[in-house]
């Protein structure tokens, strides 16, 4: 096998079963002794935290429109070096954010990887082909490679399907994955849980890496896997700064950030904490929920998204922890929060049931909970005063995917849908206070060099 094996798996729709499939796959193939990277297209922080708990290493996320097509190819040929093969998990339907270039299709295209086309087939049969054929015709500039079928009640379901697939587009069907209760995921408001908080993730995850052993050819998907081209056109993958993970700050003292993760902040891009040390600060990781002060010699704080409103009442008892961040920022410590984390810091935080809780109280407003999503997609903004991020007029570029709502929030950043989306008037949102940034975007650094830049140089002037 070569060290640029690797493979998209896409689906014609969301809830076509590509998460449950690809969490099967990287089971199976690691069960087989095989070393496995995994990398999710677009923005979602959940399908990477199932994927790292499969392998029992980080999943990557590749997102085009998030960050720059030259960071998803660096972050492509670095993290997928030295894998048998890597596993890229679409997003959506195949060809769904085509109009941002975003799409499953465009970072298929964009990495010249194969694809293999998940078909959900639980209420067809032979229409399956249809459907692969439309699929494999939309686009030529997509490598459409081979076929999965879903949802499968049986052998003579599977031969009718697979036979039509097989006869419409001359596509190779490489099996299937039963129509079976055991194989389900848990989902709840903003997606699957996570792998932490639900007891039947190992059982499921070994249920489903045994469907796909007993039912796909895996030797044909890691030949179709082999048969990608090199990297090289990608570049030299990006090189780490000397010492990172480790880089000093003024007098050889660390540069520490104390980043919030446990089970109320979990949403973070594993490539910031690689940005983060390349620029020369070394996170430190934390619990809000189970520790009673910042890591000692904190320079700088990060705040990520999660679900706060699930353990919002234990957040808020955690009075400790709370003054904790209150005094250092207080202190000038540099805090950046953003979505959860933000809320987190503001004076009350709703749980599901409308109850609120206590929050650190540093930044102005209350979250409250909705019933259904308040804000959703990629978004453009630019700070309306300087911040610890950097002076006013700051570009950031992010997404949100939010049901909560603040009230009283002084709106630090205006924002924006990308250009293709239209939009009769930018989004207020966030606050600022002093050393504090936090609002609902959430950041990629590779797209904004300049914001970690600004608050790199914080936490080094911080930490002196």
């Amino acid at each position: 096998m070569t060290d640029t094996a690797r493979i998209v798996i896409a689906a014609a729709s969301s809830g076509a079963g590509k998460t449950s499939f690809t969490l099967g796959l990287l089971g199976a193939l690691r069960a087989r002794g095989l070393r496995v990277g995994a990398f999710k297209a677009g923005p979602d922080y959940i399908d990477t935290q199932l994927h790292a708990a499969v392998l029992g290493r980080p999943s990557r996320n590749l997102d085009i429109r998030l960050m720059g097509s030259g960071a998803v190819l660096a972050s492509l040929a670095r993290n997928g070096s030295g894998n048998a093969l890597s596993v890229i998990e679409g997003v959506m339907g195949l060809y769904d954010g085509s109009t941002l270039g975003s799409s499953t299709a465009d970072l298929a295209v964009l990495t010249s990887s194969p694809v293999i086309l998940l078909v959900d087939a639980s209420a067809s049969a032979e229409s399956a082909g249809a459907v692969a054929l439309g699929f494999a015709s939309y686009r030529r500039d997509v490598r459409l490679a081979a076929v999965v079928l879903n949802r499968i009640a049986g052998e003579g379901h599977y031969r009718s399907a697979r036979d039509s697939v097989a006869k419409a587009t001359g596509l190779p069907v490489l099996g299937y994955l039963p129509s079976d209760p055991a194989l389900a995921l848990p989902e709840r408001h903003l997606g699957l849980v996570e792998p932490g908080d639900s007891p039947d993730f190992g059982r499921a995850t070994a249920a489903l890496a045994a469907a796909v052993e007993a039912h796909v050819d895996l030797d044909a998907l890691i030949a179709v896997a082999e048969s990608a081209p090199s990297l090289d056109a990608a570049g030299p993958a990006a090189p780490r700064r000397e010492g990172a993970g480790g880089a000093a700050g003024a007098g050889g003292r660390a540069v520490r950030v104390a980043v919030a993760r446990d089970p109320a902040f979990s949403f973070y891009y594993e490539d910031n904490f690689d940005a983060m040390r390349d620029s020369g600060l070394e996170p430190v990781f934390f619990s809000p929920l189970a520790d009673s002060a910042l890591p000692p010699d904190s320079s700088g704080l990060y705040l990520g998204g999660g679900y706060p409103e699930l353990h919002a009442a234990s957040l808020g008892r955690n009075v400790a922890m709370c003054d904790s961040i209150r005094r250092a920022a207080e202190a000038g410590l540099p805090v950046f929060a953003e979505c959860g984390g933000y809320l987190y810091l503001l004076g009350s935080l709703e749980d599901l049931e409308g109850s609120p809780h206590p929050g650190c109280g540093i930044l102005p407003g209350r979250a409250r909970m909705g019933k259904g999503l308040a804000a959703l997609g990629y978004r453009e903004g630019r700070t309306r005063r300087a911040s610890v991020l950097g002076p006013a007029g700051t570009v950031l570029s992010g997404h949100v995917f939010h049901v909560s709502t603040v009230e009283g929030a002084e709106g630090i950043l205006s924002l924006r849908p990308p250009a293709e989306v239209a939009s009769p008037a930018p989004e207020l949102d966030g606050s600022a206070r002093g050393s504090v940034f936090g609002s609902y975007l959430h950041l990629h650094f590779a797209k904004n060099p300049e914001a970690l830049a600004g608050f790199a140089a914080a936490c080094r002037a911080f930490g002196g």
